[in-house]
């Protein structure tokens, strides 16, 4: 059974990693080929000790029960119920995180996002293309510098996110993706206030072209702010996370 398990194990991870590729709904992309190894590694040895056990098992009818709970020399025969809980990562991987982890944490006050994605050589964006593509967790960083008196890079620029929808309060809603820094369970929301836009259907994946809305203008709080000029629905990425 421990050996039926390993091979079980090792090759749901492998399914996930080299077939359907949603292991980036659990970890960071470059952990990929790691659990590959891993995976590949529980699977010999799985397969190893199944041969070992089956050339030197005894006589198979030695001490059977006759409940289905007999104790011979596989052991008890109810532990192969052990195996569902593995074979269902086969037909149900879980989802990967989305609008229910984001909506745990408010809105996104003015401090120091994770992990900024900020040229720091070449700070000034470039003049092409239009609008510019940008990730939000790069958004957040260059507003963030702003806030404090720093580089003004985004003003009357006009800027491209991706992202899903969550709801606010009192109608708001925000752009919203997750940034990983090892796994799922260490997943942070990064969050940006869409103004001058109707909120789309919650979890929904849309692109938002528009310009940053600084702080203390028409009513900014010091959060992360966008005024949005377009609101379209978008494919979700193979990779969700940022």
């Amino acid at each position: 059974m421990q050996n039926l398990l390993m091979v079980l194990v090792g090759g749901a991870v492998l399914w996930i990693t080299l077939v359907t590729g949603e292991v980036v709904n659990f970890v960071k992309e470059g952990l990929r080929w790691p659990l590959v190894a891993a995976a590949a590694v529980l699977v010999v040895l799985g397969l190893a000790g199944m041969r070992r056990d089956w050339r030197d098992r005894p006589d198979e009818h030695a001490d059977s029960g006759h409940d289905g709970h007999g104790h011979g020399a596989g052991g008890p025969r109810v532990a192969w119920l052990l195996c569902l809980p593995v074979l269902a990562i086969f037909a149900i991987a879980p989802p990967e995180l989305g609008v229910f982890t984001a909506a745990r944490t408010g809105e996104s006050r003015a401090a120091a996002p994770p992990k900024i994605q900020v040229a720091e050589d070449d700070y000034a964006l470039p003049p092409s293309p239009d609008p510019y593509p940008m990730s939000v967790g790069e958004f957040m960083g260059r507003s963030f510098e702003a806030q404090i008196g720093g580089q003004v890079t985004l003003a009357d620029r006009r800027l491209e996110l991706k992202g899903f929808a969550t709801p606010g309060e009192r109608g708001a809603w925000y752009l919203t993706r997750l940034q990983m820094s090892c796994c799922a369970a260490d997943a942070m929301p990064l969050k940006v206030k869409i103004l001058d836009a109707p909120a789309p259907e919650k979890g929904s994946w849309v692109k938002v072209v528009g310009l940053w809305h600084p702080a203390g203008e028409a009513g900014g709080r010091g959060v992360y702010e966008f005024t949005a000029q377009s609101v379209t629905r978008t494919e979700k990425p193979d990779n969700p996370y940022e």
